[in-house]
């Protein structure tokens, strides 16, 4: 019969697909065993990944077996309705809801599952067996491609996308793989014979013994498989959630901190900070922090000396240059807020959306800037706007600022768009006579990337930016100035398969160029690890009481707890409902640790410098060393977190 011919494809079509995600495994360090282990645990997601579109290809079998009248109606609605059913899973993601191209999709789905349901039910299956075949294997293939294929886009980023896509994959592969068997006449109103249904039960055992298999390799497999695959993240997340949903998607601030404070956190930050353990007159200096947006540091000319910001290496020249500094976090809302309030990502008052880039600082969080105003500085915050973040969807980050100019940027403005021109001129009018702190963000180059002459585009922009840059300071009174100039995050370039940001904390999205110019102060190289979160604490240390104050009690309270339970590394968060990953930088090697899947990835630091080659197998003691300190991070950010999710999460 044809239902039970779907009804066999549907798990073929189930495992096909969990197989196929092996393919998304580090399969250098794999072996037969941990293969196994791997696809079972990957079996185990698709029964509850697909548990819902088993369900409707259930009823479409159904509805297959019905002689009645209303099974064409039945079959066009089961097929619309497939489509439906992922759609739900797709709008847990907002942004998705009132997409043109995801709804143009998935009409054409559900148009091609009704027509397979009415194809698959016809008399014509027999009559054009040979047209059939070929449009069932012509589905399977592409269902098979399409799984494939959607590792090339957002990978690592929007997983309700990954699983929707995976859903409909499912169906449509079970679907051609049913009416393929129909034609080949695998499948046939007559009653199966004992052979066919012996090898279904056998096939039904297999599969439940292969979910249940336990392997010694098991406990390498599941991680593993959660933070390379679509099918072992959303089954790997749900469970996370599960055990941990209070510490990861917190929607309430603990009344106490668990996490004690560390009351020799001065001295572990002076030791451990990166930062250069010398007295700085503060309080007669102003204090500018010129900010960029989106820019890598092995980009810029600190790091190559045909690079594109020349003003930017001349600032250097007489400077101290942090070769290895690190931001707070992957997106401008998490890392701007971590500087501004001194703290770990993790640690800040931040009440974070979904869509993790947007949020807010919450108003009890004395901030560097509200010190540095109390202490008597003018302050002011001059930047981008860009497509209203700070105007629209980030909120207070201004707390502390006597005045903000805030210049607007949207998608679809003219190619010759003077954004940064305008940050400029408003930030040299601003320049007060009276001691200050000032803030200035430039917004190139973030996406998207503006045609602003030959060459790489990317790196056209790090020159716009950078003529901005040297207008800015050839105003600025060198002399009486401390000037920091730091990206906010990093930028993925096609590396490890990303676009922009705001999907790993690797090397790309988290190393930012860091230099700070001091009046008086001889220019050094410094190749320690640091935080561009570290900068503002640091010089208020050396400042007025009410600076120094505010910036030991973060070192207290914040910074200096998580320095103790990680052994002085510098760590950059990812926090997001879907996705949560953290950076732990030590000066011989890096860690990127996957808190969902509890996954340890470690990196030579000084062979590896861009984390292509993880460790784990190859130099097993560095890694079993690695682990307990990403654990004692895990647990530190549960006992010691701040922010909280303000808004229902999935």
């Amino acid at each position: 019969m044809r239902a039970r011919a779907l009804l066999f494809s549907t798990p073929v079509a189930a495992v096909a697909l969990a197989a196929l995600e092996l393919t998304r495994l580090p399969l250098e360090a794999t072996s037969p065993a941990r293969l196994l282990a791997a696809l079972g645990y990957l079996v185990r997601s698709a029964a509850t990944g697909f548990l819902v579109p088993a369900a409707a290809l259930g009823l479409t079998a159904a509805a297959l077996a019905h002689r009645g009248r209303a099974r064409p109606a039945l079959l066009i609605g089961l097929g619309i309705a497939q489509s439906a059913l992922a759609r739900e899973v797709l709008i847990e993601y907002p942004p998705f809801a009132h997409s043109l191209a995801a709804t143009l999709g998935f009409v054409l789905a559900g148009a091609a599952f009704a027509g397979l349901h009415l194809w698959l039910g016809s008399d014509r299956v027999e009559g054009r067996r040979r047209v059939s075949l070929g449009l069932g294997l012509l589905m399977a293939a592409v269902s098979l491609g399409v799984a494939r294929a959607h590792y090339v886009v957002y990978v690592g980023q929007y997983p309700t996308l990954h699983q929707c896509t995976l859903q409909l994959c499912f169906v449509g592969l079970s679907l051609g793989l049913a009416l393929a068997l129909v034609a080949r006449g695998a499948a046939s109103d007559r009653p199966w014979g004992r052979r066919a249904r012996a090898g279904l039960v056998a096939a039904g055992a297999g599969l439940i013994l292969l979910g249940g298999l336990e392997l010694p390799s098991s406990a390498w497999a599941r991680p593993v498989a959660i933070a390379y695959t679509e099918l072992g993240r959303a089954h790997g997340v749900k469970e996370a959630l599960e055990r941990d949903r209070a510490h990861l998607l917190p929607t309430d601030v603990p009344a106490h901190r668990a996490l004690p404070p560390d009351p020799e956190a001065r001295a572990r930050f002076a030791r451990g900070s990166g930062l250069p353990d010398v007295d700085v007159p503060l309080a007669d200096l102003d204090v500018l922090l010129v900010m960029v947006d989106a820019t890598r540091f092995d980009r810029t000319s600190l790091a190559r000396p045909d690079g594109p910001t020349p003003n930017l290496a001349r600032l250097a020249e007489d400077a101290w240059t942090f070769t290895r500094a690190w931001a707070p976090s992957n997106g401008t809302f998490p890392s701007l807020a971590a500087m501004l309030a001194m703290a770990p990502t993790s640690f800040a008052e931040l009440d974070v959306r979904p869509r993790f880039w947007r949020g807010a600082l919450r108003p009890e969080r004395e901030t560097a800037v509200e010190a540095m105003r109390a202490a008597g500085r003018r302050t002011f915050w001059v930047g981008h706007d860009h497509e209203g973040c700070f105007s629209r969807n980030i909120e207070g980050l201004d707390q502390g600022f006597d005045a903000v100019q805030l210049v607007p940027e949207e998608r679809g403005d003219p190619d010759d768009a003077d954004v940064d021109a305008r940050i400029a001129d408003l930030a040299i009018a601003a320049l007060p006579s009276a001691r200050h702190f000032g803030l200035v963000f430039f917004v190139s180059p973030h996406d998207d990337y503006r045609p602003r002459g030959e060459g790489d585009a990317y790196d056209a922009e790090l020159a716009y930016f950078d003529a901005q840059l040297g207008r800015l300071l050839a105003r600025v009174d060198l002399d009486r100035t401390v000037v920091v100039v730091a990206g906010d995050h990093g930028e993925a370039l096609g590396d490890r398969g990303h676009r922009h940001h705001l999907s790993s904390v690797h090397v790309e999205q988290v190393h930012v160029p860091l230099v700070v110019r001091v009046p008086g102060a001889a220019p050094r190289r410094i190749d320690a690890p640091t935080s561009t979160a570290y900068v503002l604490p640091w010089l208020l240390l050396r400042g007025a009481p009410e600076e120094r104050a505010v910036a030991e009690r973060a070192l207290r309270e914040d910074i200096g707890p998580l320095m103790r339970a990680t052994d002085g590394a510098v760590v950059s968060e990812m926090i997001g409902p879907r996705g949560q990953e953290a950076a732990l930088a030590w000066p011989d090697r890096t860690v990127i640790y996957d808190v969902f899947a509890d996954l340890v990835r470690v990196y030579d630091s000084y062979e590896d410098p861009l984390q292509r080659h993880d460790l784990r197998e190859a130099r097993p003691a560095l890694y079993d060393a690695a682990v307990p300190l990403a654990r004692a991070y895990r647990r530190a950010r549960f006992e010691g977190r701040r922010f909280r999710f303000i808004e229902a999460t999935p």
